[in-house]
């Protein structure tokens, strides 16, 4: 009969078959002699490699910068104020001797830009043998001091001038000559001191831009005008022109006391007097003091006599004279100039 059919498997033994590696001398050279023959052919082409290149920059070399027709016949830097031929070649390292081909254009450029005194640096080359180096110079709007800190004013080496962006950068022999006529602002002793390649952020330095922003906006030479200005108190900053005259301001109403120190200087101008010292922090009442000694006189009118009356006989008895009485002249202690200013500011 035949055998019933069924779903189950049965398995079979399972047949290990066991695989050996054959190793011998003779296979092992055979190996080796076509491992060295495949990195021989390598060598090779790396040898070859290197020498075409070595004598494609010695061709290089000979035909481009050996030739005398490429050699740095001229370096043309465009005028400026910061920067000159000698320390152009002493920042950048350029050899007089070299040729052209030898001056990074880039690598130049990079270094001129990293110079606080410059905003932008341009470098080409120009064959057969010309380097152009265009740059900007930042425009000096004053000066940046503190006497206590060793931070000197109008110092051409030591000195630090700032842009119209807060920007501090050293003063180049240059630039003194504009420099020396820009204003001044004291810094006090809070925060770190500025350096070069440094945006100033004092606060007694923003406090000093905003009056001299004030100072300017009513007066347009008064950056020519103003020598220097500081915070003399926490609660009052002082503006020394370049004719003597010491104002000092309070840090509200900038613009109502610059027009009273502007009319103050006019008139005292007018009755032909010098300003001193002025406080302009009061509405009504301004001290100031004047550099000349003031006129004391006050005219006054000379007295007349006068009779006495007829009376009748009997009449109370009357003093036979008496002078007129003189006008009025100044208060006590104060002058006729001060007086008219008084007047003036409070109309």
């Amino acid at each position: 009969m035949f055998k019933r059919k069924t779903s189950r498997v049965r398995h079979r033994k399972e047949v290990r078959i066991l695989r050996a590696n054959v190793m011998s001398p003779r296979i092992f050279w055979f190996d080796l002699l076509q491992f060295c023959g495949r990195a021989i052919k390598l060598l090779l082409l790396l040898a070859l490699l290197a020498a075409a290149g070595w004598g494609i920059w010695r061709g290089v070399e000979a035909g481009l910068i050996d030739n005398q027709e490429f050699r740095l016949s001229e370096i043309r830097l465009n005028p400026n104020p910061a920067l000159d031929e000698i320390r152009l070649l002493e920042l950048t390292g350029i050899d007089l001797d070299g040729s052209l081909f030898e001056c990074d254009a880039g690598e130049i450029e990079a270094r001129l830009e990293a110079l606080p005194e410059l905003t932008s640096a341009t470098v080409r080359r120009e064959f057969p043998g010309t380097l152009v180096v265009d740059v900007t110079a930042r425009n000096p709007w004053l000066w940046v001091a503190s006497s206590s800190r060793g931070l000197p004013p109008r110092d051409p080496a030591r000195g630090l001038l700032v842009d119209r962006s807060g920007y501090a950068f050293r003063c180049r022999p240059g630039l003194f000559e504009e420099a020396e006529q820009l204003p001044v602002i004291e810094i006090g002793d809070e925060g770190e001191l500025p350096e070069p390649g440094e945006f100033v952020r004092h606060e007694s330095y923003l406090r000093g831009i905003r009056l001299l922003a004030v100072a300017t906006k009513a007066m347009p030479e008064a950056p020519q005008w103003i020598d220097t200005i500081r915070q003399a108190k926490s609660w009052a900053s002082e503006l020394t022109t370049r004719d003597e005259i010491t104002a000092t301001f309070g840090h509200e109403e900038l613009e109502r006391q610059m027009g009273d120190f502007l009319a103050a200087v006019e008139h005292a101008r007018d009755k032909e007097r010098r300003l001193k010292t002025i406080l302009l922090i009061g509405k009504r009442s301004i001290p100031v003091t004047y550099w000349d000694a003031p006129p004391r006189a006050v005219i006054v009118e000379e007295p007349v006599l006068v009779r006495p009356a007829t009376r009748p006989a009997g009449a109370g008895s009357e003093p036979a004279s008496s002078p007129a009485e003189a006008p009025a002249g100044a208060p006590d202690g104060e002058l006729e100039v001060d007086r008219d200013l008084r007047e003036l500011l409070e109309r």
